[in-house]
């Protein structure tokens, strides 16, 4: 009997299945459902044949309770155990017995030839889906045994392999639609796992894309877009053992806006995170490729400038402090303007390490501020 398309996992069915549904393993719903289908077309290719051959009473009431009331029966037996691993066993152990019982008709018939064949390849065919191929090896040792059983309760067995056309044509009917039922199943089988999978690859995607873009969250300042202090930390020791490697400058600019309480405190917190977000903006429209622009916090930034010496640094850090002077700012109507203080640290003459850099950096700052503010200072000259 063919697998048909229902999920490897039962708990895929839990949204749409009834709860008794549920508890019964996918194997003993899959196989009630093609074992009944599957007796249900042999029945009037047996009776044709029972007629023909004059079978007794008894052998036609075996026969509507073989392909009939044993699906029934045997579907009750494994659905009713206690759990999911019981009831796959007790469905293993009931597909023995069907092929104990399919090679038992076999033999007290006589083995005819059509009958016996679909009986068989069905067999092998779900033997294998279920077992692998060490499923052949048991399901031959199981024919073998309905066979001498037949032999005991037909004894003598009698050899009668010739059906009649109608039987045989019959038969040819039933095993087309069977093969055609089982490439069904295992083409929709198929489609649904390349489906699954290609879902799967969207929801990996979709997933990886947005860790992705959780990183860079991570990484950048939420206010103005600047990568952080976080990020600072990460990538300027590499900056600076790179620039060593190649013997190349590099230089920090440390920028602070001045008397910027004085615009939170006259304008509100919104006007300042404007003038913030304004400042960010011209600093990403200024730096270089391969330079890195972040907040470190408050109304401080700071410029990450390669390959650049200190003299260039130092001007392209005043025409910064010119295009932030001349900037305006227009917030519910007011128009603000302010400035802002730099001060520069470059490797490898202030230092070759992130904290030697960054502090003198900051001290150069500190000494701008001290200085009167909008003007730039050098860690070297302050030191």
């Amino acid at each position: 009997m063919p697998p048909d398309t229902t999920p490897l996992n039962p708990g895929a069915e839990r949204s749409t299945a009834a709860p008794a549904a549920e508890r019964v393993h996918w194997m003993v719903r899959m196989n009630w459902r093609n074992r009944s289908i599957f007796c249900a077309v042999l029945v009037p290719v047996f009776a044709v044949h029972l007629r023909e051959v004059q079978a007794d009473t008894a052998t036609w009431v075996l026969m509507l309770v073989q392909f009939l009331l044993f699906p029934q029966l045997v579907y009750g037996y494994a659905s009713r155990q206690r759990d999911s691993a019981r009831q796959r066993r007790a469905e293993l152990g009931v597909m023995h017995l069907e092929a104990l019982l399919f090679a038992l008709w076999s033999a007290v018939l006589g083995f005819p030839l059509w009958p016996s064949f679909i009986l068989f390849a069905a067999m092998c065919l779900n033997f294998v889906v279920f077992m692998g191929w060490q499923g052949l090896w048991r399901l031959a040792l199981v024919l073998a045994a309905g066979v001498l059983l037949g032999a005991v309760l037909a004894h003598p067995l009698r050899w009668r392999p010739d059906t009649s056309l109608l039987v045989t044509g019959m038969c040819m009917a039933v095993f087309t639609t069977f093969l055609i039922s089982f490439a069904r199943d295992g083409y929709l089988r198929a489609l649904g796992l390349h489906q699954s999978r290609s879902q799967a690859r969207r929801q990996l995607e979709e997933i990886s894309l947005l860790q992705a873009r959780l990183r860079e969250a991570a990484l950048r300042d939420p206010l103005t877009g600047l990568y952080n202090r976080r990020h600072l930390s990460d990538t300027l020791p590499g900056a600076l053992a790179r620039c060593a490697r190649q013997g190349t400058p590099l230089t920090l600019v440390m920028i602070d806006i001045d008397h910027f309480k004085q615009i939170n405190d006259r304008h509100g917190h919104a006007a300042g995170d404007a003038m913030l977000q304004a400042l960010a903006r011209l600093l990403q429209t200024q730096v270089r490729e391969g330079d890195m622009a972040c907040r470190m916090g408050g109304e401080e930034f700071l410029l990450v400038l390669e390959n650049a010496a200190l003299q260039p640094a130092w001007e392209r850090s005043q025409a910064l402090c010119r295009a932030f002077e001349a900037l305006t700012v227009v917030h519910e109507g007011a128009r603000l303007q302010a400035t802002m203080s730099c001060g520069l640290a470059s490797c490898p003459g202030d230092g070759t390490d992130a904290d030697t850099l960054l502090r003198g950096a900051d001290r150069a700052l500190y000494a701008a501020k001290e200085g009167g503010r909008n003007q730039l200072r050098a860690a070297g000259v302050v030191a």
